[in-house]
């Protein structure tokens, strides 16, 4: 298990590499203020509360949203059932696009700053 964020986006295949290193640069360029720390074995983003996270899994990389439930989804991408939580799933093969991320980032952003739109930080 990785002991710092920059040694957990070392591990995994080299697509899955390429794929979370685009996705922490789009993190970092939308969301400049966010603190990146590695919580539960994989970074976490936080500004108010914890408002993103990555994950890898044997055959794709995850783009979490803590409160993606209450996220507006203008591109139809968030999956998932729970009751806060969504994310887009990346396959092995899958590009990922900057544009679309960084709106569901944005959003997040945006939903984290709502206090009404989730729990309290």
């Amino acid at each position: 298990m990785a002991t710092s964020v920059d040694a957990w986006f070392e591990q995994g295949s080299a697509r899955q590499r390429a794929q979370l290193t685009e996705l922490r640069s789009i993190l970092r360029a939308t969301a400049p203020d966010a603190v990146e720390s590695l919580k539960w074995g994989q970074p976490c983003y936080v500004r108010n509360s914890l408002f993103c996270y990555l994950q890898r899994a044997k055959t794709h990389v995850t783009l979490g949203f803590q409160k993606g439930a209450v996220m507006n989804d203008p591109h139809g991408v968030l999956r998932g059932e729970g009751k806060q939580m969504r994310h887009v799933t990346f396959e092995e093969g899958d590009e990922v696009d900057a544009a679309v991320c960084a709106d569901l980032i944005r959003e997040a952003i945006r939903v984290d700053g709502d206090r009404t739109a989730g729990e309290a930080p």
